[in-house]
């Protein structure tokens, strides 16, 4: 597999986790890069990341890029969604995008000097993950979204949400207990351990 993406994007980082988990080989092609720019933008025409090529298939974004590796390597050890499950599990990582999303929206509008105060959207986005947040801290078990403390996709996502809020100081989430709670327990986990984030 050819990866294309920023060590420091939670989108890349939930591919690089499910590539390891899967025992999958990956050349990763660092988008922060001119040259990973450049052919970034060669293979994928929204310019995002993650992108991938495997086996001869182009896949935009890691919803595609993760499903494809499920129907291909199956889940492994993993804990697959049972169909009962199945649903809420897709709730969970449709609201743990949605808050993601919103929180980069906002770190970059305040990046660049925006204030909640003064911006309606930006001020909606905040509230928006914060909202998010507090669904998602009502659905966890301990570190776990399901009673079989088994590692899965929601699992996956939140860790690299709540991480990347973390390191970029969007959310505070360690000083909530569920979430704390959560990052210290797989946090030594081989594949989140290594895929952490520079710095």
């Amino acid at each position: 597999m050819k990866l294309f993406g920023s060590y420091t994007s939670p989108y890349v980082r939930r591919v690089r986790i499910l590539a390891m988990e899967r025992d999958i080989p990956f050349e990763m092609i660092d988008s922060a890069t001119e040259s990973g720019q450049r052919e970034l933008r060669a293979h994928n025409p929204l310019w995002k990341v993650p992108a991938a090529e495997i086996d001869g298939v182009e896949l935009w974004d890691s919803h595609s890029i993760i499903q494809f590796i499920l129907e291909k390597r199956g889940y492994g050890k993993l804990r697959p969604s049972p169909p009962v499950e199945r649903w809420r599990e897709t709730n969970l990582i449709t609201v743990i995008d949605g808050a993601l999303d919103s929180a980069i929206n906002a770190f970059y509008y305040e990046k660049d000097g925006a204030k909640p105060s003064e911006i309606l959207y930006l001020n909606k986005q905040k509230l928006r993950v914060k909202a998010a947040m507090e669904f998602l801290s009502s659905e966890l078990n301990g570190p776990w979204f399901t009673p079989d403390k088994n590692l899965g996709l929601s699992e996956i996502y939140l860790y690299t949400a709540l991480d990347w809020m973390r390191f970029r100081k969007t959310y505070p989430v360690s000083e909530i207990p569920v979430f704390a709670e959560f990052l210290e327990a797989h946090q030594l986990r081989n594949s989140i351990a290594e895929t952490s984030p520079p710095g």
